[in-house]
C-alpha cells in the first residue's frame, strides 16, 4: 500500500505516567484543563495514544498501545469521548506489559474484531533482571486476544497501515552511544537471552508542509536510531518526536549525547513521555527550550491544517 501524506495529524495522549491540569497550551499542544473532560483523567505507569490523520485519502485513526491496565485506558477514553468501537486499527509497539496490559479490556469493551499490528517477536516472553531479582516474564496472551477479536498482522519490514501510518519494521542500530538495555531478557525455546528489542517499531507519519512525525513506544532500540531510520524511510525532515525515550536507565553521558543529537536534528517539537526519566526530561527542557513540551495525560498535539 502506498504511504500517503496527511494534511493534518492529531495525537491524543490517552495514558501516560504524568498529568498536570495547569500546564499551559501552546500553538501545537493543547492541554485538558479542569472541567473540559467528562470526568477527571487518570495517570499511571503505561502508555497509550489515539492518533487521527486526515488528507486526500480521507480520515483514518489508530490506537497505539493500551497501557498497563484497561482501568486507566477505558476510563480516559470515556473521559475524552473516544469510543472503543470507533478505533479502526491497533498498533502494539513492542511486547512489554505496560504497552499491552489493557488490550483484553479494550477488546471486551469494543465488542468486535480489529486488526492488531506488531512484530512477531512481541509474542515471546520478556523479563527484566533487577538488583532485587527478576521481574516477569510477561507474555502477550495471543490466544485470549484472538478469541476476543484481535486479528494479528505481523511484520519485520516497513509496512503501511490505513494509508497514513508507516510502521518502521526492525530498527537498525547505527548510533554508537545507544546501547541495548542490559537488564532486558527474552525467552526463546525456554532459554533466556539478552533482548535486543527487534520487536520494537516506530510509527511515522508525514504531514504536508511540515515533515515527519515520529512516535515511539519505549525507544529500546534508541530514540536517535529510530529518528534516523524515519528520516531514511520518509526522505524528509523530522518535525516532531513523541514517545518514551527510556533514558532513565542511561548514564549522564548517554543523556547528553541524546540531547545533543536532538539539537543537531533541528526537530521542532520534542515531547518525551512515559519511560524517558526525570533527569533526561529536565535536560531536554533546558537545552531545547520552546521546542520541548512536557507530556501530560489528555494533551492533544495538532500538526498541519
Amino acid at each position: 500500500m502506498e504511504w500517503k501524506e496527511a494534511q493534518k495529524v492529531k495525537v491524543r495522549i490517552l495514558v501516560d505516567n504524568y498529568i498536570d491540569v495547569f500546564e499551559p497550551s501552546t500553538e501545537l499542544v493543547k492541554r485538558i484543563t479542569p472541567g473540559q473532560a467528562k470526568k477527571p483523567l487518570m495517570a499511571g505507569h503505561g502508555y497509550s495514544l489515539f492518533i487521527e490523520a486526515d488528507g486526500e485519502a480521507g480520515a483514518r485513526n489508530l490506537l497505539v498501545d493500551s497501557s498497563h491496565s484497561d482501568v486507566m485506558l477505558l476510563h480516559n477514553m470515556e473521559a475524552l469521548s473516544i469510543k472503543p468501537r470507533s478505533v479502526e486499527a491497533f498498533f502494539l509497539t513492542h511486547g512489554h506489559v505496560d504497552h499491552f496490559g489493557g488490550m483484553v479490556g479494550f477488546l471486551k469493551s469494543r465488542g468486535k474484531g480489529i486488526d492488531v499490528y506488531t512484530h512477531p517477536q512481541s509474542f515471546l516472553p520478556k523479563l527484566v533482571v533487577t538488583p532485587r531479582g527478576k521481574v516477569g516474564p510477561w507474555q502477550l496472551p495471543r490466544g485470549e486476544l484472538e478469541a476476543l477479536g484481535a486479528r494479528f498482522v505481523t511484520n519485520r519490514k516497513p509496512t503501511v497501515v490505513s494509508q497514513y501510518f508507516l510502521l518502521s519494521g526492525e530498527v537498525p542500530r547505527v548510533v554508537s552511544f545507544e546501547k541495548p538495555w542490559p537488564a532486558a531478557r527474552i525467552l526463546k525455546d525456554g532459554e533466556e537471552e539478552p533482548d535486543t528489542f527487534a520487536d520494537e517499531q516506530t510509527l511515522v507519519m508525514k504531514v504536508k508542509g511540515r515533515g515527519l512525525i515520529v512516535v515511539s513506544g519505549c525507544s529500546h532500540p534508541g530514540i536517535i536510531n529510530m529518528v534516523k531510520q524515519a528520516q531514511e524511510l520518509g526522505k524528509d525532515k523530522v518535525f516532531a518526536v513523541i514517545g518514551g525515550f527510556h533514558l532513565g536507565v542511561v548514564d549522564q553521558d548517554g543523556i547528553d549525547a541524546t540531547v545533543d543529537a536532538f539539537e543537531d536534528l533541528g526537530v521542532e517539537l520534542v515531547m518525551p513521555c512515559h519511560c524517558t526519566g526525570f533527569r533526561a526530561t529536565l535536560r531536554l527542557a533546558e537545552v531545547l527550550g520552546d521546542r520541548f513540551a512536557v507530556n501530560c495525560v489528555g494533551s492533544l498535539i495538532e500538526i498541519g491544517v
